[in-house]
């Protein structure tokens, strides 16, 4: 169980990084900013792909702890 716990907690805090670094980033692969936050920033359409990773990646760290919970149950 604490194996699990900690792959998991390991997926989630390196998605975490990788996602902020993506969305605080810039590259002329961005895409067009689909709404202003500021003058000088924005959410590109890139960002919502990144979000969209970020979310499967700690819903299955979710999974791997729940799952660990429940297979010990039996």
């Amino acid at each position: 169980m604490l194996g699990r716990v900690l792959a998991a907690t390991a997926l989630a805090l390196s998605a975490t990084v990788m996602a902020v670094y993506g969305v605080a980033g810039t590259s002329r692969l961005s895409g067009p900013i689909l709404f202003s936050v500021s003058s000088t920033h924005g959410v590109h359409r890139d960002d919502l792909l990144i979000v969209a990773c970020w979310v499967v990646c700690v819903a299955i760290a979710v999974m791997l702890i729940l799952g660990g919970r429940h297979n010990s149950d039996r």
